[in-house]
């Protein structure tokens, strides 16, 4: 090999060594500045450091901690006119939560506490649309402006070994299934209609002003509530992002206002009990609830004639409804199950019967549009709505939940309209839903996903109503913050079905939300 030769290879390692050196510079450098966010992230607190901590300290009694969650979904595709619906949007929401819960010790276990939410919704704002006005006759939907929303709960709470009792405005969460089942206490904010799941309940339940006392006897509790006060549902309004494209925005017959329940009648207060009881790895509850349905149903009450036309005279009621329902969890571990080993389970069960629900029966509107009958319009009837589900704890950190949801209409016939715990437009419906999630071990279980599929089926007449899709991959960037995102699919159905009507909806978005 010639001196020049030897001289050329040698300078050509020496610049390939020299690159490497500095690759594994950047490298480096870019390694110790993630570190370095990394660090400062994991301490990352402001409000606890000098807010929350201070006032602590002035404050010995005082506990209070929070958090400020932002929430924001996309519409992958804008659609302008669907059904009655004009899609002209592309911000699902661009919601901002501030949460802020209190708790002052009097004495041995008597404590005040408070959970405050202040709430603003930008889609109104921050997109041109015709399609979203519901804040021009609604503000509660784009911001949270009165007593009843910014003041979440306020009770007092005393309690005892063998016995507790919460008096003020609370929630009462007796269900754990995705559907509310025997979660029937609280009414909710349902402005997200099928997009609602069960990790929103906590935030969209509307708290009510109750007396909540508890007994407990060796292995058995039981529950009473005496509930003076009345929460509907919120439904997603006309104007509102998520309102049904199925829905006309309004009516040519004449709505007079709702009747609802009122707070100072004693006849018109809620009562509710429910008796638990735990036996090793197996626990079992009963419930019952005298209460209101959450939303109401629309009684004739005369008609009138317009341009040769018969109106009804509409007036939407709430109505009493009897609930009775069961609960069971049962833990146990599977062992020597092929490529797994040990393998946990629990199994849930939850269960309603609901006694005299009202439905609204077109076939009796019918009638008296015709002239061919004096009647209100409705129909009563018995409900029943179940779930089964299985948990399974799975290598990995892993886990898969299979849920069977079932809703039924006993004697149901084809005219009813919608009703409390009865089939989706159909005598019953069945809902299959899987989930599973798994934490990533590279990034020290910081990075995880979920997946979560959700048919809706239902008989004999409408069959197949769509399936939504939800996928999240979370990441916690320390123990205050967490961020996620978020892609939820509807498809399959016809236009009117439960998942067919959002078949335009679908939509990615993202959480950033820090505790403190």
């Amino acid at each position: 090999m010639s001196l020049y030769a030897s001289w050329r290879r040698a300078a050509c390692l020496s610049a390939l060594l020299a690159g490497a050196v500095a690759q594994a510079h950047a490298d480096s450098a870019v390694s110790d500045m993630f570190s370095e966010v990394d660090r400062a992230m994991a301490t990352f607190d402001p409000v606890g450091k000098y807010v929350r901590a201070p006032i602590e300290r002035a404050v010995p009694n005082l506990r209070f901690k929070g958090f400020v969650r932002q929430w924001t979904d996309i519409l992958l595709e804008e659609q302008g006119q669907v059904g009655f619906q004009n899609q002209d949007y592309r911000f699902l929401q661009l919601q901002n939560l501030l949460e802020l819960e209190t708790s002052y010790h009097i004495q041995d276990g008597l404590d005040v506490n408070a959970v405050t939410h202040v709430m603003y919704d930008g889609v109104y704002d921050w997109q041109r649309s015709k399609g979203l006005y519901a804040n021009g006759y609604f503000k509660q939907a784009e911001l949270y402006n009165t007593s009843e929303r910014l003041l979440r709960e306020f009770y007092v709470s005393y309690r005892k070994p063998s016995f507790d009792i919460l008096v003020g405005k609370q929630q009462i969460a007796w269900g754990k299934m995705d559907g509310q089942f025997i979660d029937v206490i609280n009414g909710m904010d349902r402005r997200e209609a099928v997009q609602l799941e069960t990790e929103d309940y906590e935030w969209r339940r509307m708290p009510q002003w109750m007396a909540n006392a508890t007994v407990h006897f060796g292995q058995n509790s039981l529950q009473f509530l005496y509930i003076f006060d009345f929460e509907q549902d919120r439904q997603a309004l006309p104007g509102m992002p998520w309102y049904s494209p199925a829905l006309p925005q309004s009516t040519s017959d004449i709505m007079l206002p709702v009747r609802r329940p009122q707070n100072d009648r004693f006849v018109d207060h809620e009562y509710g009990l429910r008796f638990d009881r735990v036996q090793g790895s197996l626990s079992y509850g009963l419930i019952y609830y005298y209460g209101w349905d959450k939303n109401p149903v629309s009684h004739i009450v005369g008609t009138e004639l317009s341009g040769g036309q018969t109106l009804l005279r509409l007036e939407p009621r709430h109505e009493r409804l009897h609930h009775a329902g069961v609960t069971a969890d049962y833990a146990f571990a599977l062992n020597d199950v092929p490529l797994v080993g040990t393998l946990p389970v629990v199994l849930r069960v939850e269960g309603l019967y609901t006694n005299g629900v009202r439905f609204v029966d077109f076939g009796k509107q019918a009638l008296v549009r015709a002239g061919l009958g004096a009647t209100d319009g409705t129909t009563k009837r018995d409900t029943v709505r179940a779930a089964v589900a299985s948990e399974f704890g799975l290598p990995g950190r892993s886990t898969f939940i299979l849920q069977a949801s079932y809703y039924r209409t006993l004697d149901w016939t084809q005219n009813l309209g919608p009703g409390f715990g009865g089939g989706f437009g159909d005598e019953w419906t069945l809902i299959p839903v899987a989930f599973f999630s798994r934490p990533f071990g590279f990034t020290r279980d910081r990075l995880s996903m979920e997946a979560t599929v959700f048919p809706v089926i239902s008989g004999p007449d409408r069959g197949w109503q769509g399936v939504k899709t939800k996928l999240r991959l979370i990441y916690k960037v320390s123990q205050f913050v967490k961020t996620q995102l978020v892609y939820n699919g509807y498809d399959g159905g016809s236009t009117t079905d439960t998942y067919g009507q959002y078949n335009h909806w679908d939509n990615v978005g993202w959480e950033l939300s820090y505790e403190f």
